[in-house]
């Protein structure tokens, strides 16, 4: 049933609308009907109707006052004015106050079943917007700690503007903490290894560290985790507390997990003189102090030694490199960027290229034979990658253009 409010100060025409009303449509229901202004926006808080029928000219409020208040209100319900004025003011103002229609007395019957049937549709795209709209703000607020884990890395990631800093944290109740130390901590990678399992345990244990986290140092205390499992916290009292803090925090860790966490804070702020160091600053250091005091070396060597046994394999990749070694791809990627100053696939394409040098050397060898021997599975592929590493292609070089 859709409900619907008249509101006339003649009695003979809310009869009227009120009879033609029931009679075009079954599931129509007066709810309520008013004389005036004032009593009619009484009736519509109380009985919130789906459609309201009002005229212009009414005591106390007037047509268009009382819409005014009802948009107050807001609610979303549909207004028709029916009036017996023609007049260009009314209508303009009818049109600025959002009115769904503007009927004129005497109304016709076609006029208003013509009338009825678009607000009848019109309520019944807001209500199913609406049910979607419900639906939506539900599973926001479903995965909220989700979302706002993921912003928070993204800011710490130097990745947003100022105007999507500003909107994310006004849509998400979120309050960034102006120059907080970023604490860092990771498990030694090595001894995660459980078979089969591993990953599951390692996200289990990654999540024990930051249950024990927060509840060391306050639930202020921002911490999210990245994509390679490093525990971050924002922490905002002073550097000497967490100092003190951080062997209870290296003993609840080690109770809870039986493993080594590795730890790192650096606090942004103020240097001394006028240097500052920015929050993404302070994180990225953070992070590359994490590595420095993890014994990555040893992962580096045998990710360099598994890549030199299998550079000639065209699907080598930065997972299956990582899954041998038993440790995360996003941990072994940041690894090899320390080391070696290039990424996973940077350094694997120079490998290649330092091997098809040597090939090259005898001319009987033709380039896409070795091409196919370094690991591209074609000579196009391989003539990209020689000119990225060396900056001329290898038909040039075998000519001599490195020297030249």
């Amino acid at each position: 049933m859709w409900k619907v409010l008249i509101a006339d100060d003649e009695p003979k025409i809310r009869r009227g609308i009120h009879s033609v009303l029931e009679r075009l449509d079954p599931d129509i229901e007066v709810v309520a009907e008013a004389g005036d202004g004032e009593t009619a926006l009484a009736l519509a808080e109380e009985t919130v109707p789906d459609i309201l029928f009002i005229d212009i000219r009414m005591p106390f409020l007037n047509g268009l006052e009382l819409i005014e208040k009802l948009h107050v209100l807001r609610q979303d319900w549909i207004i028709i004015i029916v009036s017996g004025h023609d007049e260009f003011d009314y209508a303009r103002k009818a049109l600025s106050l959002q009115v769904f229609e503007y009927i004129l007395k005497p109304v016709n019957e076609d006029e208003l079943r013509s009338t009825l049937e678009h607000a009848k549709h019109e309520l019944a795209l807001r209500r199913e917007t609406n049910r979607y709209i419900n639906w939506a703000r539900e599973k926001i607020s479903e995965h909220q700690g989700v979302l706002k884990e993921q912003f928070i890395l993204e800011w710490l990631s130097s990745s947003l503007s100022n105007t999507e800093i500003e909107d994310c944290t006004k849509f998400l109740g979120l309050s960034l903490p102006e120059t907080p130390i970023i604490l860092a901590i990771r498990l030694e990678e090595k001894a995660l290894s459980v078979g089969n399992l591993q990953k599951g345990y390692r996200t289990i244990l990654t999540y024990s560290v930051k249950s024990i986290l927060e509840d060391l140092l306050g639930k202020n205390t921002l911490c999210v985790i990245t994509r390679d499992d490093t525990i971050v916290g924002l922490y905002t009292e002073e550097l000497r507390v967490l100092q003190e803090k951080i062997p209870a925090i290296e003993a609840a860790i080690e109770e809870a997990t039986h493993q080594h966490p590795v730890i790192a804070f650096v606090p942004s702020g103020a240097m001394g003189g006028s240097a500052v160091r920015s929050v993404q600053e302070a994180y990225e250091e953070a992070l590359s102090e994490l590595i420095k005091k993890s014994n990555y070396q040893t992962f580096v060597l045998l990710a360099q030694g598994y890549i030199e046994r299998n550079y000639q394999y065209p699907d080598l990749s930065l997972e299956e490199t990582a899954m041998e070694l038993e440790i995360s791809p996003g941990y072994l990627s940041r690894l090899l960027k320390q080391a070696t100053g290039y990424s996973f696939v940077e350094y694997v394409s120079r490998v290649r290229i330092q091997h098809a040098l040597q090939l090259l050397a005898d001319p009987a060898v033709k380039i896409y034979e070795i091409a196919e021997k370094v690991g591209y599975r074609s000579q196009h592929y391989f003539s990209r990658a020689f000119k990225q590493v060396l900056g001329i292609s290898p038909v040039e070089y075998r000519k001599g253009g490195m020297s030249q």
